[in-house]
C-alpha cells in the first residue's frame, strides 16, 4: 500500500467525551451485510465498555465474538497525540469550545509511519523466533490470542486518485502473509479481518485460504459516530 493516504486524529473525542475508534467501528460492523448475515443472523452487536482489560472481547453479539485492534505504531500515535490542539471549555455553557493550535516551536516532529513495510518484511522465521522489530510487537502479540480479530488501519485513501480497490486484495495478501501464516501455525481456529477506509467507504477483507479476500463495504453515511467524530478530528 505505497500509495498515498491521510491519517485521521481522533480528536474528536473533545466533542464527545469518551468516543474512540471502537464506537465507530461497531457502527461499521452493524451496518456491514456480510457480519449481518453470517456471523449473528441478523442479531446487532454490541460494544464491550470497559471490560477489556479483563480479556473480554471489544464486540459482541450471542453467537461471535470479536475484538478491535488498531494498526499504527505507537511512536506515531505518541506524537500525533502530543500535537493536538488545546482546548478551551471557558464557554462551553453557550455550546462552544475553543481550539488553540501549538505554535510551530512546540510540535513534536511525527516520525513516518512504516507499520505496513514492516508487517510485510519480516520474515516468518523471525516472528517462529520472536525476532522482530518494536513496531509490530503489539500486533503479533494480539495474533497470538485465541480471538476473532478485526484490525483497523487509522489512515484514509482516495480511490478516485490511485484506484486502490482493483489492487486491494493483492496488495493487502502480499503484506501481511508471513504474519498470517504465523498466526495459522498457531492453529487458534479464529477469524482475521482487516479494514481500510477508501473514499466514502469502510472497506472490509477476510483472511482466508491464505489470501485477505473483500467481504463487504460500508458507507460512512451509515456510521453516525464516524460522521460526527470526523467533524471535529484533523488529518
Amino acid at each position: 500500500m505505497v500509495v498515498e493516504s491521510k491519517f485521521l486524529m481522533l480528536n474528536g473525542k473533545n466533542a464527545f467525551p469518551g468516543l474512540n475508534y471502537e464506537h465507530f467501528l461497531i457502527d461499521v460492523i452493524n451496518a456491514s451485510n456480510y457480519f449481518a448475515s453470517k456471523k449473528a443472523n441478523f442479531e446487532q452487536y454490541c460494544l464491550d465498555t470497559g471490560k477489556q482489560s479483563n480479556g473480554e472481547n471489544d464486540v459482541y453479539s450471542s453467537m461471535y465474538q470479536m475484538d478491535f485492534k488498531l494498526l499504527v505504531s505507537q511512536s506515531v500515535m505518541r506524537a500525533r497525540s502530543k500535537n493536538i490542539p488545546e482546548l478551551d471549555y471557558s464557554m462551553i455553557g453557550e455550546g462552544v469550545i475553543m481550539s488553540k493550535s501549538k505554535p510551530d516551536s512546540e510540535l513534536i516532529d511525527v516520525p513516518a509511519e512504516t507499520i505496513l513495510s514492516d508487517i510485510k518484511n519480516v520474515d516468518i522465521d523471525e516472528l517462529r523466533n520472536e525476532k522482530y522489530g518494536d513496531c509490530i510487537k503489539d500486533l503479533i502479540n494480539n495474533l497470538k490470542k485465541p480471538k476473532n480479530l478485526f484490525l483497523y488501519y487509522p489512515y484514509e485513501y482516495y480511490e478516485k486518485k490511485y484506484n486502490i480497490m482493483t489492487i486491494l486484495e493483492k496488495e493487502v495478501t502480499d503484506i501481511f502473509s508471513n504474519v498470517m501464516e504465523y498466526r495459522d501455525e498457531l492453529s487458534l481456529g479464529c477469524d482475521t479481518f482487516i479494514c481500510f477506509k477508501i473514499d466514502r467507504y469502510f472497506v472490509i477483507l477476510e483472511w482466508e485460504n491464505k489470501a485477505f479476500v473483500f467481504k463487504d463495504k460500508v458507507n460512512e453515511l451509515l456510521c453516525t459516530n464516524y460522521r460526527n467524530a470526523k467533524l471535529y478530528s484533523v488529518y
